[in-house]
């Protein structure tokens, strides 16, 4: 069975930067299965990098090498690493892309990759995804020991991240991504959520848009409101969402990304608010 490799960029489809990389990896290891998680992040923008990742692997099998190449300071003085978790392997550069991964799945080993052996000859110090990150994915899916590919590293950097506040009114969460259709997806969980209501028997949540002050009914899909009207879901990353019923809520409700959003006890509401509804026309 041959091995997956998945990229995920920043380098769009517009330029030839992704397919040579599937070239170099092909001319080292011609049975890898390559793999495109997306080569759309916003251009070196690590946090978005680091969330579509985290939201990715679990769908993958054991041992999958995953190259994740969002580096705004390539040939800096970061450092190209490769660590190995018990579920997979990931190649990139040490800026806080595997922050989120790393949460949740235990590093058994990392390396800086400081051996020109597994890199191309004279790599570009402005392309380590094809001259360094490429190519050590290929050696690793070829059986390559990961301690081959470097000297062993003990800290990796860690991005700062948002995290959720909770209490018996509510929680607090912030939106950490927009997808390509507004929905804005925020960093509470469904199991903190879950736990959240059986420690403190809540029976009827309501979510509050912060920004703009619109409360927003728990659905279980998009459909559960008229078209057009604004909702909260936990949709396919398992992840609070407001989304807009075939709309665009970061257009409607002016969201971004860290914008906080609660998620409240009904019965702690005082007066109690409803949903606004949208004129969309």
């Amino acid at each position: 069975m041959s091995t997956i490799i998945t990229l995920l960029t920043d380098f769009g489809t517009e330029d030839t930067y992704a397919g040579v990389m599937k070239g170099v990896i092909a001319s080292l290891c011609p049975d890898a299965r390559v793999i495109d998680l997306t080569h759309e992040v916003p251009p070196q923008d690590i946090a978005t990098g680091a969330f579509l990742l985290d939201v990715s692997v679990d769908y993958f099998p054991e041992g999958t090498i995953h190259v994740a190449v969002v580096d705004p300071g390539v040939g800096t003085a970061r450092k190209p690493v490769a660590l190995r978790t018990a579920k997979a392997f990931f190649v990139g550069a040490d800026n806080g892309i595997f922050t989120l991964v790393l949460q949740r799945q235990k590093l058994l080993q990392a390396v800086c990759l400081d051996n020109p052996q597994y890199h191309l000859p004279h790599p570009s110090a402005t392309f380590h995804g094809r001259d360094i990150f490429a190519p050590v994915a290929a050696y690793l899916a070829r059986g390559t020991p990961l301690e081959y590919l470097g000297t062993p590293l003990t800290r990796l950097q860690r991005l700062p991240l948002p995290r959720i506040r909770v209490d018996w009114q509510g929680i607090r969460a912030t939106v950490v991504h927009i997808d390509r259709f507004g929905n804005a997806i925020t960093n509470l969980t469904r199991a903190d959520y879950e736990a959240w209501c059986v420690r403190w028997d809540v029976k009827e949540p309501v979510v509050e848009v912060v920004k703009g002050g619109m409360w927003l009914p728990i659905c279980r899909t998009y459909s559960d409101v008229s078209h057009g009207q604004p909702l909260a879901l936990f949709g396919s990353s398992e992840r609070l969402e407001v989304a807009v019923n075939r709309g665009n809520a970061a257009q409607v409700l002016s969201l971004r990304r860290g914008d906080a959003v609660r998620v409240l006890r009904r019965e702690s509401t005082s007066p109690p608010r409803v949903q606004r509804t949208l004129n969309l026309r």
